[in-house]
């Protein structure tokens, strides 16, 4: 659980540092963008991505769950699987 956290605190520093434009962010909030300010905003994003996640997958399906997380060929290996159970 920890290393996960901090992989996605790395993650979303990573997307501060690169993605995020600064002038824009300094134009919006009319403060400086300091490298600091990155540094807070990661620690923000990463438990809001963390509980976003939770309460969306909470919400799906189990059929939907299982398409996002394994591949076409798992999903038929579980169907020839029940064929054959049956």
């Amino acid at each position: 659980m920890l290393i996960c956290s901090i992989a996605l605190y790395v993650m979303s520093l990573l997307w501060a540092l690169f993605i995020l434009d600064r002038p824009w962010w300094a134009a919006t909030s009319n403060n400086h963008c300091a490298f600091g300010d990155l540094f807070l905003l990661a620690r923000f994003v990463a438990p809001a991505a963390t509980v976003g996640g939770a309460l969306g997958s909470g919400l799906e399906s189990d059929e939907a769950i299982r398409a996002a997380a394994y591949s076409k060929r798992e999903e038929e290996r579980r169907n020839q699987l029940a064929r054959e159970q049956t």
